[in-house]
């Protein structure tokens, strides 16, 4: 079986396209992508495609992620020019502009996989894909080029294309649309398994979805308002002038939104985007909420509050530890987030929290946490290094490095002796010593001071500046032997401190990043159980019929738009017994199309 599949990952959203030779289909997919790419590690894993093609203008770290995830090595690499102002795109600069990576297996690996008996090929499954990846360029994924192809094939002999292709594919899933058409222009251009394109057949085109996840697109999102909403105050009293462009206004994720970190922040909004069905997931978190909802419970809900604001998004900071480029304030925020991680631990573990999502995983705040925080603020001086805008390292790491910090604490006072001692000896009334970088050490005094003709030999003036002249003594070349560049010899021997401190933060990234996701996720809950006591809003009752009951339902956004107490609830009835289909009757206002988005249909 070949199948081929196109990917295009861009504002955290991955959209694919799959043609799968046996069916004789295409499968298309655009879903919200996180940090970690799982969505594109399950698509990988659940359809393993014979050939992946992928824009390799896109996100470093999604091509890494890619390439590591499917064992990938170079086989060919070669310079690719600039072609961003080219309107087509020809087979021979698609044969010129691509770069096909293979499959570098060993062959005992897979000799040692096919030995295995027929039930342990589950585990090392992984070890019998072999797919290969082409990288193309930007223009092989034109957005413009990918919409004029698919006008020509859904909107052949339709006077208006545009909008019979509409009818078709939702074109505001930009990634989704992308993929496609760069899929439809490799088949066109090369075939698939040796079959020219005019022998290649689509017989049908649908939308790939995983099992436990919901399928839903961006404009049923719109609509419910998941996301999006025209409900403002502001523009509910103000005409609306063509040309201005509207605020963003309430909407359901808005109102959940009181997370106090980045990464809670976005793990709700990968909830909203990419809505589960597995009962056992939605039931351990709906346990988690009631928990943090009880007011029994509020000094668990306050404490947690009051910690996650000091956890920071760490996935950036690992990204610029591994440059090497890492400035003070990601340090500060490195150790923050660990030590509230830390503390959170602590607290659940002393207050006996035992909910069903945290089986197993409080262990992540433990010690191995510690000892990432424990190697810090054991190796960093924060106080000084905040008060000198760089790394500082602690007393105590390096004797050496302690022994020239000690001397240039004591360095001002032998300087000035030194000035005291040069000044008698030239005949002046006032010098100091300077030290410039390249240059060294100098003797500074006043431009209108004259030396004595009796000591012109004992110095060499090197500049004048600013009123100030600069002279270079027999003691000032002392110094530079002796002394040097004290500060910078400090400032390498930090450097390498801190190189060292970063490999080993590099060897510990998985231990913090799992953290992280477990305070996003207590973020998240302690969000909601806010959200759903500010609104009196109640826990629902899983059942596996398809039975859709509430009493006085209330649309989120209309009621908190609504004053006070004249928001009229609704009863919502769906079932087989009741009748699954409903016919609304009302004057305009009346809340009928408030009642469809509160239903969800």
């Amino acid at each position: 079986m070949s199948q081929v599949c196109a990917l295009s990952f861009s504002s955290r959203r991955l959209g694919a396209a799959i043609y799968d030779e046996d069916e004789k289909e295409v499968k298309l997919l655009d879903m919200a992508e996180d940090d970690d790419f799982l969505v594109l590690e399950r698509l990988l894993r659940e359809v393993k495609p014979s050939h992946i093609l992928v824009n390799r203008s896109q996100s470093a770290e999604y091509q890494m992620h890619l390439r590591k995830k499917c064992s990938m090595v170079s086989g060919m690499e070669e310079e690719i020019s600039d072609r961003s102002n080219l309107k087509e795109f020809s087979t021979s600069q698609f044969a010129q502009t691509q770069i096909t990576f293979v499959n570098t297996m060993e062959e005992k690996e897979l000799d040692k996989s096919s030995s295995k008996e027929e039930g342990e090929l589950d585990d090392d499954d992984s070890l019998l894909w072999q797919p290969s990846i082409t990288f193309l360029p930007d223009i092989a994924f034109s957005f413009g080029l990918a919409c004029k192809k698919l006008e020509q094939i859904f909107g052949a002999g339709v006077r208006n294309k545009q909008i019979m292709a509409s009818f078709r594919l939702d074109f505001t899933s930009t990634n989704m649309i992308r993929s496609l058409g760069a899929l439809l222009r490799f088949m066109e251009q090369h075939g698939i398994s040796g079959q020219a394109f005019e022998n290649l057949s689509v017989e049908k085109m649908t939308t790939l979805f995983f099992d436990d996840c919901i399928e839903v697109d961006s404009t049923t999102l719109r609509a419910l308002e998941i996301f999006y909403s025209d409900y403002t105050p502001e523009t509910i009293r103000k005409k609306f002038v063509w040309g201005n462009n509207r605020r963003e206004g309430m909407s359901i994720f808005k109102l959940c939104n009181l997370c106090r970190s980045s990464p809670g922040k976005q793990k709700l909004r990968n909830w909203f985007e990419r809505p589960i069905n597995n009962l056992t997931i939605l039931s351990e978190r709906h346990e988690a909420i009631s928990y943090l909802h009880q007011d029994c419970n509020v000094e668990v809900t306050s404490f947690i509050y009051s910690y996650v604001k000091d956890i920071f998004s760490i996935k950036p900071i690992f990204r610029r530890i591994r440059r090497g480029n890492l400035p003070v304030s990601d340090w500060k925020n490195l150790f923050s987030s660990i030590c509230a991680m830390i503390k959170i631990g602590e607290f659940l573990t002393e207050k006996e929290v035992n909910l069903a999502f945290l089986k197993g995983k409080l262990n992540l705040f433990g010690a191995r946490l510690q000892q990432v925080a424990c190697l810090i603020s054991e190796v960093i001086d924060f106080q000084e290094t905040l008060a000198e805008n760089r790394v500082v390292i602690k007393q105590g790491i390096d004797k050496d490095l302690d022994k020239k910090k000690k001397f240039y604490e004591n360095l001002p006072d032998e300087l000035t002796s030194v000035a005291r001692q040069e000044a008698e000896e030239i005949s002046i009334q006032t010098c100091t010593v300077a030290y410039l970088p390249i240059v060294g050490y100098l003797l500074m005094a006043p431009a209108s001071v004259e030396i004595p003709a009796s000591s012109s030999m004992l110095v060499e003036l090197i500049f004048t500046s600013e009123g100030m002249s600069y002279f270079k003594t027999k003691r000032m070349r002392l110094l530079d032997e002796n002394i040097g560049d004290i500060k910078m010899d400090i400032i390498d021997a930090e450097t390498n401190i801190v190189l060292n401190l970063q490999k080993r933060l590099l060897g510990s990234r998985q231990i913090v990043l799992d953290a992280i996701d477990l305070a996003a996720t207590l973020d998240c809950f302690v969000s909601l159980s806010q959200v759903a006591r500010k609104y009196n809003w109640i826990c629902p009752k899983f059942v596996e019929e398809p039975i859709l009951s509430i009493k006085e339902a209330r649309h989120p956004i209309a009621e908190h738009l609504c004053k006070t107490g004249t928001y009229v609830s609704n009863p919502i009835i769906s079932s087989t017994e009741d009748g699954k289909i409903k016919i609304l009757f009302g004057p305009n206002s009346s809340g009928k199309s408030v009642y469809l988005k509160m239903v969800g249909k």
